[in-house]
Formats: structure tokens, sequence, C-alpha cells
């Protein structure tokens, strides 16, 4: 239920920008403000889930996502919305969504234990892409073009009725968070240097998250100007656009289906290696052609690309992190990862104003043509699988350590 409100309220967010402008920065903006949470607010409230009762505090964010939306529906019936409200209400929306999306990796181990992590993870987020990718966006542009106020007042009911199903489900002897310390403003600054800095002391995953930020750089250069590059270089309507998203997101389900599949073959090495290999070709197509189905077919080997990366380097942080620190460090990794993200749509943003729509596309095909190159050196199963039957939170033989304490 969660998964479908962020589905219908990320692609209308998306299209009523583009109905208040035509200005490719400013339509930017608010996949920018929807992305800079995970730079400002992440980290912290990575730190905040090691001291809270993690299952609790998943029901309370997705309350608290309802309320926000029920504010914008509140602008939207009082035909007070502009850019600052789309902006605005992004960022609110997502700030919230680092701590539950956290939360969700968090408990992932908890219910799985001895089984296959890899498996888990890959079903989980197919449960997730259904919703937001394939239910979302058709049914959030759908609604769009009905009524502006729909779609917000469905994601609105999504998440109040998430918080009532996730408040009902708790497994026996779910931990309650580490109440050890009273957490202050300094102990949460402390504990969020503490997770940077052993991110940054183990290579593996330093070496992955710094990839995948570069991957992540890069869909967002383009994500952030797409639906004006559909309706201006492809020529659809708002409807088609979410329809194409459709398409592009059958990608991402068949890349999390064959995740374990591809794991179990070439190993997590090469099929990280991959991802990266498969990455800039499509961007190219996308940037030359002007017809819409060649587009998006020739994105779905993006789609599948991302959601392969996804299980695997969610397992792997599932896997060598130590759990009551998981919080802390998974809030650094993806404080890297999503960091850039905004600077990823800026730059897509400022890039499509001054070359024009398809520019974008042929910067994030250059970018992953360097990461492509780097990952055949740094992510060889030679460099991978030291670290693949490892318990929870071993570190890095060349780290200098494997885990602060807390009062450090």
């Amino acid at each position: 239920m969660s998964g479908l409100g962020d589905g219908i309220r990320i692609i209308a967010l998306s299209v009523y920008a583009a109905t208040v402008t035509d200005d490719p920065v400013q339509v930017s903006l608010v996949t920018v403000a929807g992305e800079l949470p995970w730079l400002l607010v992440g980290p912290f409230a990575g730190t905040l889930i090691d001291h809270v009762d993690r299952w609790r505090a998943l029901w309370v964010c997705d309350a608290a996502r309802s309320l926000v939306l029920a504010c914008f529906t509140a602008l939207v019936l009082a035909d007070r919305v502009g850019i600052a409200a789309l902006a605005v209400t992004a960022f609110l929306l997502t700030s919230v969504e680092t701590m539950a999306d956290n939360l969700a990796q968090a408990v992932i181990p908890q219910m799985v234990g001895t089984r296959s992590l890899d498996t888990a993870n890959s079903r989980v987020l197919s449960g997730r892409l259904i919703t937001m990718e394939f239910l979302g966006p058709p049914v959030g542009t759908a609604l769009f073009a009905l009524a502006h106020l729909l779609p917000f007042g469905v994601a609105t009911v999504c998440f109040a009725v998430s918080t009532v199903l996730v408040f009902g489900v708790r497994p026996a002897g779910a931990a309650s968070g580490d109440k050890s310390a009273r957490l202050s403003p300094r102990l949460l600054g402390a504990q969020t240097a503490q997770g940077i800095r052993w991110l940054w002391r183990h290579r593996l995953l330093r070496t992955v998250c710094l990839l995948m930020a570069l991957l992540n750089f890069a869909v967002l250069a383009v994500l952030g100007i797409a639906v004006l590059y559909a309706m201006h270089t492809l020529g659809v309507s708002e409807t088609v656009y979410g329809l194409l998203l459709l398409v592009i997101a059958a990608g991402g389900l068949l890349g999390l289906a064959v995740a374990p599949k591809v794991v179990a073959v070439a190993g997590r090495g090469r099929s990280l290696q991959l991802v990266f290999a498969m990455s800039p070709l499509p961007f190219v197509v996308a940037a030359v052609t002007s017809n819409a189905l060649v587009a998006a077919c020739a994105l779905v080997f993006v789609g599948i690309a991302v959601s392969i990366s996804n299980v695997i380097t969610t397992t792997l942080r599932q896997e060598l992190v130590p759990e009551e620190s998981f919080g802390r460090v998974n809030g650094a990794y993806r404080l890297v990862l999503n960091g850039l993200a905004p600077l990823g749509g800026l730059t897509g943003g400022f890039v499509a104003d001054q070359a024009g729509l398809r520019a974008p596309f042929l910067l994030a095909a250059a970018l992953l043509a360097v990461g492509a190159l780097a990952s055949f050196r740094l992510l060889s199963d030679r460099a991978v699988e030291p670290f693949a039957d490892r318990p929870a939170g071993t570190s890095d033989p060349a780290s200098p350590t494997s885990t602060e304490t807390a009062d450090q």
C-alpha cells in the first residue's frame, strides 16, 4: 500500500510540475527537492533507527506521509499550488521515506533467518516495484487527468491503510532498539559520523557505494527532465508517458526476478560488472530516437541493471554491517548514493536547458561508460568473494578497525 501511495504521488507531482511551467530547470527542481533529503536528513534518520523500536517506527512513518499528503491535497483544493509547494511537499515526503526505507531494510534479516537474503530482497523489492512502477504511474496519471485533486487524495488513503497494516505486524522477539544511552543531538551527530567512518574504512562497501552513486547520478540526470523529454521530444501525452514508464518498469521487475539466479551463476562481482556494462547503450539509443516505443524498450535494460544492482548491494550491506549499527552505516551509504542524486537532477535540468532535452541522455551514457571501466578493475569476483560467506559485521581485512563503540 505504501508503494502504491509513493508511485501515485511521485508521478502526480512530476506531471503537476510540467503543467505549472515548461521551464526544465524549474521542473527539475521538484525532482531535486525529492532527492535532497537523502543528503540532509538520511544520515541522521539512519542513526535514529538504531535507537527506536523499528516496527513501531515503520507505521509512524506511514502515518506521517499520510498527514503531509492530506495537507497538500488541501492546497490543491484551495488552488494554491506552485513549484514551491510541489518542491516542499516532495522534500517532506522523501524526508520521511529516508527513515522508512532504512527501517524496511533493517528488519528484513529478522524475518529471513538463515534463508537467502538475495531471494528475500528480490521478493520484497519486487512487491514494491509492482505497486510503485506498474500500478502507481498509470493510476496516478489517469487520476490526474480526471482531476488534479484525485491522485493526492488516493495516495493519502494508501498511506493511511499502510499505517493500519504495519501496525498489526511484528515478528516475535523483534528488538525494540538500543536504549543503553539517552539519544541527544551530540550523540546523534557522533554516531552518524561513526557510520560514515565505518563505511569509508570498508574497502568493498566503499567501492560499491561510489559506483552505485555514479549510476544514481546518471539516472537522476535523465529522470529530472523525463516528463518534458516524453512530451516535447517523443510527442506523447501525459497518459502515454505513464504507460511508457510502465514498460520501463517491466525491465526492473525482470531484473529483480532474475537477480538471485544471476548471482548464483555469475557471482556478485561479475553480476555488478554486468550491470555497468549494459547501462550506457540504452541511454545512447534514447538520445538519438524519436520513437517512444524504441526509447522505452532501450531503457528497459537500465531498469534491469538497476534492479540487479539493488538486490546485490542491499544483501551485501545486510551481511557485512553489524545489526546494532545497521541504521547509521546504511544511512551513510545512502548519503553518498542519494546525495549525488540532487546534483544529477539539477545537472540534467541545466544540460537540457543549454543543449536540448536529448543531451542529458548522452551525459548519462558517458558517465556510465566510465563506471563500467572502473567496475572491471574494482568489482571482480576476486575483490568481492572474500566477503561473500562472512558473518554480518565482519570488517574489511584492509580496514583499520571493524567496528567502533557508540561512545566513540
